[in-house]
């Protein structure tokens, strides 16, 4: 039998000593785009390595070619569900609610660093 351990233990990003904020975007029938994560840091103190976030209340569509995604165009990202992306990928990621919501979503993200 092969074991297989993670060594990808991420941790709350902190900068100057102190967690970075989480961000909450709202999500609605025009395509935006997060604030960003790009504080970095150094030695001890780490830097923005990925970002983790769920998607609340409703579906959203989701592009990061720098296309603005519709309502029925995009990578359908679900209500209810986590996803753990690198920082570039969440930053250049543009949201929109998905055509088959009946209420704006909200994306609630956390930076972590390994």
């Amino acid at each position: 039998m092969n074991s297989q351990i993670n060594v990808l233990y991420p941790k709350p990003a902190r900068a100057a000593g102190s967690v970075i904020a989480s961000q909450s975007l709202a999500v609605s029938t025009v395509a935006v785009t997060p604030t960003g994560y790009t504080t970095t840091g150094s030695g001890s103190s780490g830097s923005v390595a990925l970002i983790t976030f769920d998607v609340q209340t409703s579906d959203v569509r989701a592009r990061w070619d720098g296309t603005a995604p519709t309502a029925t165009v995009g990578h359908k990202l679900y209500a209810g569900t986590a996803y753990t992306w690198s920082t570039d990928q969440f930053n250049n990621t543009q949201f929109i609610r998905d055509t088959a919501a009946t209420a704006d979503a909200v994306i609630f993200s956390s930076p972590l660093n390994a």
